[in-house]
């Protein structure tokens, strides 16, 4: 028979007790709704008569009427405040304290509800002594979820019905929203009814609008971008997704010991990170842990964006939902070969780019600074003649001093750049980001940057030669697979007309690379479609960008038949 000792007891009471104490806010958060709902329940249905005659025999009718406006005001107060509770806020603590004890009061003075008042001071007594839990600075307005956003609808909602089934025989007359304690309060529930209801809905719209943290989250600062370029520059654990970092369109979130950092954007309430930590793994676990939890703070969701295989484990022991969302192509450039008739192709492209005079250059870290006037001039034309304007987040752009940081690929034709491609280097990989080249450049010219970069990265000590991502490839459209996958199978294969996804892993798969998945995480409550249009937007910079009307095409006669289009991926 298991037998527990004393001491043995002590500590497992010590450890319950403490486990209680963490999910106390919780708790209180709950009995807060229940008290909220309480309160607004009580406040649309009828007083016992004989208590309020009590009542009107003290007190004036105005204060009566105050008192039972005020309990229904406390009780829509605690349905909010309760939001904050459960993110352990240390303002709405002290808030409810009041609002509590404001509640038992009004509950007397409209009509001697005693019990209503006992069970809102017991709440304010168990709370008290709470203060600890409580832990996270406060916020002077902070936007409620979705869920809680429902559910403080939902409660006003029930409380009309339940008003206006209490008063069903009460004739309606124009007088009955100045009188006072006439026709069984019914006057005082029209009129709380009209102000909560107009307050749950602008409370409710300015939720769903809002990007908590988005202000307070945006791009960082100049120190913070060299601390990130020195964990880029020492190499350990880096991939080549860090060097977006570089681009100070995001903000950054270091651990403890300032190895390790995370590229993240705020939008709306989703906290989205470009790639997975940058710096040692074994940091990986506990910043991923951090950057949840402050997500969670603001009352916002972290969403992992463009992960790797590598990092399931740890996303799983988070408890997230993973959704495959395309593959990366990365080229063994030990293993390429140009021989072979599939390879055909490529090696017309090389004989034709050398017969008309193009040439390959790797420009080392910082060497394109000498020639940005160049690579501007052929950046501005091939966006002339493609996208119309820059794209951001998993994207790079034209930036010089984002440039200066990189190996830059460029082919020139009788000196002149024609084609440039950025590399990043990460680990043993070479991933390409910004890719442009000019309309007169010889046919097949991409290909040959290309394919003398995987050479280049062969004999520089390189794995792989990343080429990025393919959207919503691999994704299987079969009975048993997720809504998720299908519907990206389906955009996969007949979305031709809105972005060329089939084509773009076609280009590619001509370098036979090896394919690897890439996903998106985030909490089982959030919608990975939506999450993946908050990427989108990133992106492209809003839904002008997304949508093209911020493109600046050149006319149809001066954009020309024969330049090669490759379309940079999301």
């Amino acid at each position: 028979m298991f037998k527990v000792n004393g001491a043995q007891a002590n500590r497992l009471i010590g450890r319950a007790a403490a486990l209680l104490f963490e999910v106390s806010p919780h708790i209180f958060a709950a009995l807060c709704v229940a008290a909220g709902t309480v309160l607004l329940t009580s406040g649309v249905t009828p007083a016992y008569e004989d208590r309020l005659d009590e009542v009107r025999a003290i007190l004036p009718p105005i204060l009566i009427e105050l008192s039972h406006f005020g309990a229904s005001i406390s009780g829509f107060l605690l349905l909010l405040l309760s939001a904050g509770l459960w993110r352990r806020r240390r303002g709405a603590w002290l808030a409810a304290l009041i609002v509590l004890l404001a509640a038992a009061v009004f509950s007397l003075l409209k009509g001697l509800d005693w019990e209503e008042a006992a069970q809102v001071l017991f709440l304010a007594a168990a709370m008290a002594p709470c203060r600890a839990a409580f832990n996270r600075r406060s916020r002077v307005f902070e936007a409620l979820s979705p869920s809680w956003v429902m559910l403080v609808l939902t409660v006003v909602a029930g409380m009309l019905w339940l008003g206006f089934f209490a008063y069903r025989d009460v004739a309606y007359t124009d007088d009955l929203w100045w009188s006072l304690l006439i026709d069984r309060e019914v006057s005082g529930f029209l009129r709380v009814g009209a102000v909560l209801s107009l307050l749950a809905v602008v409370i409710a719209g300015r939720s769903l609008v809002s990007a908590p943290g988005a202000r307070s989250h945006g791009p960082a600062s100049e120190p913070d971008i060299q601390r990130a370029l020195t964990v880029l520059q020492t190499g350990d654990g880096v991939m080549p997704d860090g060097w977006l970092a570089m681009l100070r369109d995001k903000a950054l979130m270091f651990s403890p010991s300032g190895r390790t950092f995370l590229a993240y954007r705020v939008i709306g309430r989703r906290w989205i990170t470009m790639g997975e930590p940058i710096g040692p793994q074994e940091e990986h676990l506990a910043l991923l842990w951090a950057f949840a939890e402050l997500a969670d703070s603001y009352g916002g969701v972290a969403v992992f964006y463009a992960v790797e295989e590598t990092a399931l484990a740890d996303l799983a022991t988070m408890g997230l939902a993973v959704r495959k969302i395309g593959e990366e192509a990365l080229v063994d450039v030990h293993a390429f070969t140009l021989q072979g008739k599939s390879r055909q192709n490529l090696r017309t492209a090389i004989n034709r780019c050398e017969r008309e005079g193009a040439t390959f250059e790797m420009l080392p870290t910082g060497a394109a600074i000498a020639d940005m006037g160049q690579l501007k001039a052929v950046s501005d034309i091939w966006l002339t003649h493609h996208i119309g304007v820059e794209k951001g987040f998993s994207l790079g752009r034209f930036d010089p001093d984002y440039l200066a940081l990189t190996p830059v690929a460029v082919v020139r034709q009788e000196g002149r750049i024609v084609a440039f491609a950025n590399l990043m280097p990460g680990g043993d990989r070479l991933a390409v980001d910004l890719m442009r080249f000019t309309p007169d450049a010889p046919p097949g010219v991409m290909d040959y940057l290309f394919i003398r970069a995987i050479e280049w990265a062969r004999d520089n000590d390189y794995r792989w030669l990343d080429l990025g991502r393919a959207p919503l490839a691999g994704l299987e459209n079969r009975r048993l697979a997720p809504v998720f996958a299908r519907v990206g199978a389906l955009v996969f294969e007949e979305g031709g007309a809105l972005y060329g996804f089939a084509g773009l892993r076609a280009w590619k798969a001509k370098f036979a690379p090896e394919w690897r998945p890439c996903f998106i995480a985030a909490p089982t409550s959030t919608p990975l479609a939506l999450a993946l249009l908050d990427v989108a937007l990133l992106t492209s910079g809003g839904w002008r960008g997304m949508l093209g009307l911020n493109a600046k095409r050149a006319s149809p006669a001066a954009r020309p038949s024969e330049a090669p289009a490759i379309a940079e991926e999301d």
